[in-house]
């Protein structure tokens, strides 16, 4: 927004000097200004629009603040990346600069060193954009005032992680790298192939993300087999095996390359991010049914928001087949083994870290009972309304791992 600001702000002052501003003279909104008035006018709203944007961030801060010390700290992230605060901040420093821009070309009639008369240039359409900046700010501000409560909201809160939810599911369950599997055993696999080249990480940090479409063509490339033993949002350690080849050692200069193009593939951070992790947003429900269930908030309410979004996930989950870990590329050659997700690790991160929090509090225990039976009675998944009910059972006889 800055830079179409710098651009449409020459933009305006080259129409200015080439055109000219008799036309505007057709429009009952637009009013001739003199040099004196113009450069007033510029000045108060660069000023004011500086000022603004001063205090609104101030107040985003606040509010996030606010928010991540009652809901969590991982969800500092989701509320930086809000576009309406955003789009805010954009437009303020946006008029800002257009209209500081704007403000140095303005001039009055004036004798230069060489008694040669300067004539005016007061450059009309520019001034007359710099106030419809304006008011496009002041609406902003009024929009402001009204997002930034409803934002930290916990209703508006879970909801934008359900909507989360819902596009990682969507993204990730199935995958789509190359053509999956269900012909494959991992113990077969395993005597089958020879995984003899062993890839470690050559740095720590949590897995961020890894490139799937560059690993499948690397291994077409070479007629090698690929397996991964992390998958994104685990902690790495640096020398931590993360992948295994079947490349032969006979070129040592081809698995020098197939080795460094693979860790070249792994994208390493200091922070989990949803890139490639949907078990990232669920933790984040978790979290805050966590601290609403803990004695320092004493919120079970809260909690039972989540408990419904987590249900509502779980149905999600089970219309849904989890992904062979075993990739195949176009003519139907394995080519990458990755590492299996099941419905069991959602269970245990979706129902199972919330049990010991839920059997402190006798509503929330009830309300996270019932919302399993529902999803029970709703999903068709044999497998995984096996597990949920195992959860219903160890919440009942109050066995949590205490």
């Amino acid at each position: 927004m800055v830079l179409a600001a710098l651009v449409l702000s020459q933009f305006s002052i080259w129409v200015d000097r080439t055109v000219g501003s008799e036309w505007l003279d057709r429009f009952w909104f637009a009013s001739m200004n003199q040099p004196a008035g113009a450069r007033a006018l510029l000045a108060t709203v660069a000023g004011s629009m500086i000022t603004v944007a001063g205090v609104t961030f101030s107040l985003t801060i606040l509010a996030v603040s606010h928010a991540t010390s009652n809901f969590g700290p991982r969800l500092f992230d989701n509320f930086m990346r809000d576009r309406g605060n955003q789009i805010t901040l954009g437009t303020f420093v946006a008029t800002f600069l257009y209209c500081l821009l704007v403000l140095r070309v303005v001039r009055g009639e004036v004798e230069s060193v060489h008694h040669a008369s300067e004539s005016a240039f007061i450059p009309q359409l520019s001034i007359l954009l710099a106030l419809a900046l304006t008011v496009a700010s002041v609406a902003v501000l009024i929009y402001f005032i009204h997002h930034v409560p409803e934002s930290i909201h916990i209703s508006t809160v879970l909801q934008n992680l359900a909507e989360d939810m819902w596009t990682k599911m969507d993204e990730l369950y199935p995958e789509g790298v190359g053509e999956s599997s269900n012909h494959h055993d991992q113990a077969a696999c395993d005597e089958s192939m020879s995984f003899n080249q062993k890839i470690l990480a050559p740095r720590g940090g949590y897995l961020q993300g890894i490139d799937d479409l560059a690993l499948m063509s690397l291994a077409k490339t070479h007629d090698v087999v690929i397996r991964l033993t992390r998958r994104p949002g685990d902690f790495i350690r640096r020398f931590e095996l993360i992948a295994e080849t079947t490349a032969s050692a006979e070129d040592a200069e081809d698995v020098d390359q197939i080795q460094q193009s693979i860790c070249d593939s792994f994208v390493f951070g200091f922070s989990r991010t949803p890139t490639q992790n949907m078990f990232f947003v669920l933790n984040e429900f978790v979290e805050v049914a966590m601290r609403a269930l803990s004695p320092g908030v004493n919120d079970p309410f809260t909690a039972m928001q989540c408990i419904d979004w987590l249900s509502e996930g779980l149905v999600q989950l089970s219309r849904r087949t989890m992904p062979s870990p075993f990739r195949l590329d176009d003519r139907g050659d394995l080519r990458i083994v990755t590492t299996a997700v099941t419905y069991n690790d959602f269970v245990d991160l979706m129902v199972s870290q919330l049990i010991p929090y839920v059997c402190q509090d006798q509503n929330a225990q009830a309300y996270f009972i019932d919302s399993l039976r529902r999803v029970i009675a709703i999903s068709q998944n044999k497998e995984l309304n096996h597990l949920i009910s195992e959860q219903i059972e160890s919440l009942q006889s109050g066995n949590h791992g205490q």
